[in-house]
């Protein structure tokens, strides 16, 4: 059975982008660790996530599950996120603008502070 290359893609961008920030979650657990800190459980699902996101890409592109498998793992998962950036920096932007051009509601405690100044 014939796998289309859109699913590849999805799989593989998909994949790539979660082991991105797994690996990103081990970075930031091992550079906040404390003698009070006990990152057994959340190292070990980041490590979880990276291993099965590399030998599904390794599956999906035919190549040996290793250190190649892994760089391109990580490298689909740059990409993939490269490719999201436009359409979330245009979200961004709406929300930014539907914020700049909102109307602020009244407020009745500032009302109050007002009245209360300006009567002293």
């Amino acid at each position: 059975m014939a796998v289309s290359p859109e699913l590849v893609f999805a799989i593989t961008a998909f994949a790539g982008a979660a082991a991105l920030t797994s690996l990103c979650v081990l970075l930031a657990l091992l550079g906040t660790i404390n003698p009070y800190h006990r990152p057994a459980v959340p190292v070990l699902g980041a490590f979880t996530v990276i291993v099965l996101a590399t030998y599904a890409t390794a599956g999906a592109h035919d190549v040996e599950f290793g250190l190649d498998a892994l760089r391109l793992t990580m490298a689909e998962g740059v990409l993939a996120i490269i490719r999201i950036l436009p359409l979330a920096f245009m979200i961004l932007t709406v929300m930014l603008l539907r914020a700049s051009f909102r109307k602020r509601p009244e407020d009745p405690l500032l009302a109050l502070l007002e009245a209360k100044s300006g009567s002293a």
